[in-house]
């Protein structure tokens, strides 16, 4: 079960979210070389519980992290958040990863919108690739976070299903260091 401090009220215009998704792979009893061996996973009907909808703004963005296999499903869960889908980043990856009918070298953000959030001009992301860079299991590069911070500087975020402390934004998941998990947001 995933144990973690309720998620922060809001109302938050950005949302950045990373779910720890279920799958077959990772379902089987010895978690094997699956996301199981690192956090605890969720299914889709505990993600589409969590009360997201009531933390976002009216107008909104939520940028959702997902895999190839996994993009029906994600855009159903983002869906009960109360967001539409608007378009998506992918980040390629520098080592081949595991797949059934692909090995895929690349995650997909999927861009999703709530309500009337303005789109910048000129657009926000010069393109929708984000460049090769690998952390450890799950880890995803900062560019997203930075791109976000210097376009909307002054919005109120939140990053569900953090791992690490970003000033500035209020935080969501397990893997907070123990000593932020009670602070909604931390301080700049």
């Amino acid at each position: 079960m995933f144990d973690s401090p309720k998620l922060p009220s809001g109302p938050f215009e950005i949302i950045v979210s990373d779910p720890p998704w279920r799958f077959a792979s990772n379902s089987d009893a010895k978690p094997g070389r699956n996301a199981r061996r690192h956090y605890p996973c969720m299914t889709d009907a505990e993600l589409m519980a969590l009360p997201v909808a009531e933390s976002a703004a009216e107008n909104a963005l939520l940028f959702g992290w997902t895999t190839a296999p996994m993009m029906e499903r994600s855009l159903r869960v983002f869906s009960a958040w109360g967001f539409k889908y608007v378009s998506q980043l992918v980040w390629t990856k520098e080592r081949i990863g595991t797949g059934f009918w692909v090995r895929n070298q690349h995650e997909i953000c999927l861009l999703m919108k709530r309500g009337k959030f303005p789109c910048p001009k000129p657009a926000p992301f010069e393109t929708s690739i984000i460049g090769p860079w690998q952390g450890r299991h799950s880890e995803k590069p900062e560019f997203l976070q930075d791109r976000i911070d210097q376009i909307w500087p002054a919005v109120p975020k939140l990053e569900m299903f953090a791992r690490r402390v970003r000033p500035g934004w209020a935080l969501f998941g397990n893997e907070i260091p123990n000593e932020s998990r009670a602070q909604e947001v931390i301080s700049t």
